[in-house]
């Protein structure tokens, strides 16, 4: 009984090792054309290099600025056009070649079409600038641009409350709405409770007052706040 059990068990050992075999083979084969492919130079011609991204990316990028959008607009506007709203992060890291090469492949035909629309349609309030506005309509955050930050900040550090006839006012100067400059000091301010822990002896408040005062007669910066602009 057991020679017989043993020839019967054999066939089935040796052709168990060459499958194994056979598939350590295809395997090979694989991973081998896998290899080959990545280096036929006419694999697909579709297919940007690097060289190409890179060179692409700073040539968004530059255009980019030139025509006055930031990296939000495109996001935005690429969504208005084509149906893919892109985050500002994602521009963003498309410029500085931060993203996978796969989604850079993605990002670059619509981002090339975009740079078309936008060169085709510069100077007169177009189809893009339509866009831009749109997508700002249904934008929840808005981006300021620096200068206006820099405004509201200078401000900010004269006058972190500033009334309601202040607001409007400086919303009308900077040209921003109204509730736009509102949610700003409202963030802002919270932003300042973060950043100062309690207890440590140099408050936001003695900043400002130094910032803030015309003068050692003034003592605090909410009365100089209301000084200010009750002349107006």
């Amino acid at each position: 009984m057991h020679p017989g059990l043993v020839r019967g068990q054999s066939p089935e050992l040796d052709h168990g090792s060459q499958h194994h075999h056979h598939h350590h083979h295809n395997h090979h084969t694989h991973l081998h054309q896998h290899h080959g492919a990545n280096h036929e130079p006419h694999s697909d011609e579709d297919t940007p290099t690097s060289d190409d991204l890179e060179h692409f990316a700073k040539q968004f990028k530059q255009r980019r600025i030139k025509l006055g959008f930031t990296q939000a607009d495109v996001g935005l506007a690429l969504g208005t056009l084509y149906g893919n709203v892109f985050s500002q992060t994602t521009i963003c890291r498309f410029e500085a070649l931060q993203l996978s090469f796969k989604n850079m492949c993605k990002l670059k035909p619509l981002l090339n079409k975009w740079l078309e629309e936008a060169d085709s349609t510069t100077g007169s309030p177009t189809s893009i600038d339509k866009i831009a506005t749109q997508g700002r309509k249904r934008k929840k955050r808005t981006s300021i641009e620096v200068s206006v930050k820099g405004a509201l900040e200078s401000h900010f550090l004269k006058c972190p409350k500033p009334s309601a006839q202040e607001i409007n006012s400086l919303a009308e100067s900077l040209q921003l709405e109204k509730e736009v400059v509102r949610v700003w000091f409202c963030n802002r301010r919270q932003k300042e409770k973060r950043m100062t822990p309690p207890g440590l002896p140099r408050t936001p408040e003695d900043t400002y007052s130094q910032v803030g005062s015309m003068g050692p007669d003034t003592p605090s910066p909410s009365i100089d706040c209301k000084r200010m602009y009750s002349d107006t």
